[in-house]
């Protein structure tokens, strides 16, 4: 399903380590500063200030950033897809579908602690929404040749990971490990190889 499918990337969407002008995670030729990852989660973190948390299950630390560093890599791919494919969303797409959410949830006073809840911050709204129509879109496209629902999820998210392997990501140790076969960030090794473990 989409929302499996998106909600396996945004798992991906949260994070918390040192800023820098290193590069956090490349894309091709495209280069992520880990100061730009760092001010999203910064962003998070002090929304979080702003609506009550109290009965949230939120993530922090390392997860936070890992799930960060995840969605602009996620974001950047199923851009590539959509150049690719020939899928045109413009802006009246993205606001089309953000008025359908914010309707969905309650109205416009309640996006922020929506926002905080799914540990997203307000400026990566708009692409997340992208994510969500070009996935959406792909799958439909899929489902519409006869193929079924969930068999077209699963070409979605081959059509991801194929795409991250002919791009090529790097990420920096800090957010984690990346494994090409499932185009995600995993837990690694949090010292970023500073500590060998005894034999």
């Amino acid at each position: 399903m989409i929302k499996k499918l998106v909600a396996t990337f945004l798992t991906v969407l949260l994070l918390s380590g040192c800023g820098g002008m290193s590069t956090g995670v490349s894309i091709g030729d495209k280069e992520i500063k880990a100061s730009e990852i760092q001010k999203s989660v910064d962003e998070i973190l002090t929304a979080r200030n702003n609506v009550d948390t109290s009965q949230m299950q939120l993530i922090d630390g390392p997860e936070l950033l890992r799930t960060q560093a995840q969605f602009v890599i996620i974001s950047q791919l199923l851009d590539q897809i959509a150049i690719d494919k020939k899928l045109t969303i413009n802006q009246a797409d993205v606001g089309a579908r953000k008025a359908d959410i914010i309707s969905s949830i309650g109205g416009e006073a309640e996006l922020p602690k929506a926002l905080v809840g799914a540990s997203l911050a307000a400026s990566n709204f708009d692409a997340y929404l992208r994510i969500l129509i070009i996935s959406e879109r792909l799958n439909s496209d899929l489902v519409a040749t006869g193929m079924p629902q969930e068999q077209a999820a699963e070409e979605v998210t081959k059509l991801v990971t194929l795409t991250a392997t002919k791009l090529g990501v790097k990420v920096d140790a800090k957010y984690g490990k990346w494994n090409p076969a499932t185009a995600s960030i995993e837990v690694g090794d949090a010292t970023g190889g500073a500590v060998t473990p005894l034999p």
